[in-house]
């Protein structure tokens, strides 16, 4: 089989490309059940990590990947890519700590991480060899590159339902389909032949691994947090987790979501054991309807059919969980899900209640979190649309004058869970919250009982026999609030007021800033950071995200420095040798055609970073906007990517002398974008959860198709211009904006957090406004040069026969690195 070099390049990029978002979502979730929420957001930033470090060797070391070797080193790099990544899958399979900040788990998180980054880093040093050699077929490269990327998200939705590991298995494959790619586009005369044998190694290795997984399992994780393999009884991935069920004991099997989360599956002849929670029927027993956020194993979905219930209502956004249910444990749990008494939702809840008719008696909100995750910070980066001022207020209005909301937190969140419901409440129109307020604690939980209207004499002396009956601690009453900072939180219009010097971050979370669990008070995060041990033991989230921008943001600066170091370099040879001529290694510091270098790479660090900032602000509001229950990640990811790589065709036509003006207009668009969202999103995101799935859909699918078409335009722009004049700094611009956005997604979350996602957008409104600011001006002649790129640009075996026409770089006329970027037919 012959292709021409086009067709090889481009489908060997789009296989990379699939291949590098299949294996990032994948290692996502494995590091999730291993380590913990935080390392997986990190993982995120590997593959940026490893584009950088890519593009930074290639800036480095030109002659690694170049023509005439160029295919065939793109295809060994492709080739290794699948066995770094089979590599990095066995030994994360076969130990993976019990807890990430376990003492003398540094060095193996370090291990792990570095492992996981060689497979992106070699496909970032093939994909940042395309660029640089393909710079005129920029705009369609980068469809196609996006385009392989939207289908790596859809392999990944598919593909993690067999497993997080399989999935992995399955995205070595694609990389060394991608190696196939580049081999066939090696098989033309002129060109050096690639390594047939060792991209057919990894193509049948990959397969054959993961074949025999699939007939023999052998590839399982071992050391999952809070489960050991003699009681595990089943494993089962869903599209967002890794799902665990003990054996049963004691009339109940324990269900684990990721390590965390717990729920008990009880027995259909077990009766539930008193939890604080239940305190929701105390006053109403079984007069209902009554809804339960979050069925999960179906405890509290039990507990209201105990009570008398006899009309319930459960939302579960987890299908897997549901699947697990209705499935292997139907009969177990005396199919709970199926009973007549009980109507079961998937979907997200504060949606559910925004669109129900319905008003309910009693409303329960249980927590499954451990009261060790709230404890050591592994959940600050988690969000919680359920626990925000807003979401708390939609749940209050869908109850009955009577009816009450009971919201159930690990015991150590009680104060700020009274602050965030009083809030709530006065927001509602209560004029003394605390008259509405009643909790209850037992085993390191707390259950908040809140009203719309105030909590009558009969109705606190009827909740305390309840406490009392099922000996469960009072914690909260109008009349007796424990301690003095209780009363302050629940009469107070301000927590920050009532508690100025607390330690803990006491403020209600908000819709804009959602993170219930993350309590560092702005005014302490220096200290803690700077605190190594106790960050490590309490605030392992913030541990997570700091190690993440210290590593981005060392590796950015070294590689900003590159061409200084190659300056050096470059003197110190001309020096030793005066007379020989100017080698290609020092070319990316001697190139007199080259635009000011700041700028270029201070655009490309720019528009990088504010990809990253403002994808994660667009992305979280379009995933609230998706209802796809456990297919919104894949969704929006298709959006989000096709329509940039859109955006960068419609660059193809703008002429490089143009690219200035073209490049500065976008990021200007972007930034007052930007700025627009900060005010908007927000409440168009609360607005929309009573709308329809159609219309939402379509939102979410607006909001990220204008913001993708904008911001994919800039990439293919800035190369057309730094192509123009200094095509040798092409890899090094690629590698700045990589790792500016991985250290803008760690920074960028480190805000959201403690300012909210709309500081966030005005941030990245900001750096858009420096991209517009630093854009490189076109070259001289950069209209004769796109011209002339055009023309000797890429041409089918076919034409070249027929026509016995010359070589292209003859054809098109001198350039000054004319041997390093020779054309690819």
């Amino acid at each position: 089989m012959r292709v021409c070099q086009r067709s090889g390049l481009f489908s060997g990029v789009a296989a990379l490309a699939c291949a590098t978002v299949l294996l990032e979502i994948a290692l996502t979730r494995i590091h999730g059940a291993l380590f913990g929420q935080p390392h997986a957001f990190v993982t995120l930033a590997l593959s940026l990590v490893g584009a950088g470090l890519g593009g930074a060797l290639l800036y480095v070391a030109p002659s690694l990947v170049r023509p005439p070797a160029l295919f065939a080193r793109m295809a060994a790099l492709s080739a290794l890519a699948s066995g770094a990544t089979l590599a990095a899958i066995i030994l994360l399979a076969q130990r993976g700590p019990a807890s990430a900040s376990a003492p003398g788990s540094l060095p193996w998180l370090a291990l792990v991480y570095a492992a996981c980054t060689v497979p992106f880093s070699l496909a970032g040093l093939a994909l940042a060899a395309a660029i640089r050699h393909a710079a005129a077929e920029m705009p369609r490269l980068y469809l196609l590159d996006l385009v392989g990327g939207s289908l790596g998200g859809l392999a990944a939705a598919a593909a993690l339902r067999a497993g997080a590991p399989r999935a992995a298995l399955a995205a070595a494959i694609f990389f060394a389909v991608a190696g196939v790619f580049f081999f066939l586009g090696s098989r033309r005369e002129g060109e050096q032949r690639a390594p047939g044998g060792l991209v057919a190694t990894f193509v049948l290795g990959s397969v054959v691994l993961l074949a025999g997984d699939v007939g023999a399992p052998w590839l399982r994780l071992s050391g999952l947090r809070r489960t050991t393999p003699d009681r595990t009884e089943l494993e089962a991935w869903s599209e967002r987790s890794l799902i665990t069920v003990d054996r049963p004991r004691a009339g109940a099997a324990m269900l684990r979501v990721d390590g965390v989360a717990a729920s008990p599956i009880l027995d259909a002849k077990a009766t539930p054991p008193p939890q604080p929670e239940d305190i929701a029927y105390a006053l109403h027993r079984d007069q209902g309807p009554a809804l339960v956020v979050g069925a999960g194993g179906g405890r509290d979905v039990r507990a209201a059919l105990k009570a008398g219930q006899k009309d319930v209502y459960a939302v579960e956004s987890d299908r897997g969980v549901v699947e697990l249910m209705r499935g292997k444990y139907a009969e177990f749990s005396g199919r709970l899900y199926d009973r007549p008494e009980v109507h079961l939702a998937l979907g997200d809840a504060r949606s559910f209640a925004r669109r129900t008719p319905l008003l309910f008696r009693n409303i329960v909100i249980p927590s499954a979190e451990s009261a060790e995750a709230a404890a050591t910070g592994a959940l600050a980066l988690s969000e919680s649309r359920l626990a925000t001022v807003e979401g708390i207020g939609d749940f209050l209005a869908r109850l009955l004058p009577e009816g009450t909301l009971v919201v159930s937190r690990p015991e150590g969140d009680l104060d700020r869970l009274l602050a965030l419901t009083a809030a709530a409440l006065r927001r509602a129109g209560a004029a003394e919250p605390k008259d509405h307020l009643f909790a209850c604690s037992a085993a390191q939980r707390t259950a908040l009982l809140a009203r719309r209207t105030p909590l009558a004499r009969a109705d606190i002396d009827a909740l305390r026999r309840h406490c009392r009956r099922h000996k469960l601690a009072e914690a909260f009453a109008p009349d007796r609030p424990q301690t003095p900072l209780r009363a302050q939180l629940a009469a107070a219009a301000d927590a920050r007021a009532a508690a100025p010097d607390a330690t803990s971050d006491l403020t209600p979370p908000t819709d804009d800033r959602p993170f219930f669990s993350y309590a560092v008070p702005p005014r302490r995060l220096p200290a803690v950071l700077v605190d190594w041990k106790a960050l490590r033991a309490e605030h392992t989230g913030l541990f997570a995200l700091s190690a993440l921008l210290a590593v981005a943001s060392v590796l950015f600066a070294i590689t900003a420095l590159l061409p200084r170091l190659a300056a050096r370099a470059g003197r110190a040879l001309r020096r030793g040798a005066a007379a020989a001529p100017a080698t290609d290694a020092a070319a990316p510091a001697t190139d007199a055609a080259a635009p000011p270098r700041a700028r270029a790479l201070a655009f490309f660090a720019a528009i990088g970073a504010g990809f990253a900032l403002v994808e994660l602000a667009v992305f979280r509001h379009a995933l609230l906007l998706l209802d796809l229950p456990s297919h919104e990640l894949p969704a929006a990811l298709v959006i989000l990517l096709v329509s940039a790589g859109l955006g960068g065709l419609l660059t193809a036509r703008v002429a490089p002398s143009a690219a200035a003006g073209a490049s500065a207009r976008v990021a200007e668009a972007l930034a007052a974008a930007a700025a627009l969202g900060a005010v908007g999103l927000v409440p168009l995101a609360r607005w929309s959860l009573g709308l329809a799935s159609f219309p939402r859909a379509l939102l979410a699918v607006v909001l990220l198709a204008a913001f993708g078409l904008l911001a994919g335009s800039l990439v293919p722009l800035g190369v057309k211009l730094v192509a123009a004049a200094s095509p040798a700094l092409l890899p090094l611009c690629w590698a700045l904006s990589a790792l500016a956005g991985a250290a803008a997604m760690a920074l960028g979350a480190l805000c959201a957090m403690n300012l909210g996602y709309s500081a966030l957008l005005l941030g990245a409104g900001l750096t858009y406004l420096l991209a517009a600011a630093t854009v490189p001006p076109a070259a001289a002649g950069a209209a004769a040069l796109g011209d002339a790129e055009r023309e000797r640009g890429w041409r089918d075996e076919r034409d070249d026969a027929a026509a016995g026409a010359p070589p292209a770089g003859e054809a098109a006329g001198a350039r000054p690195d004319v041997p390093e970027a020779a054309p690819i037919a």
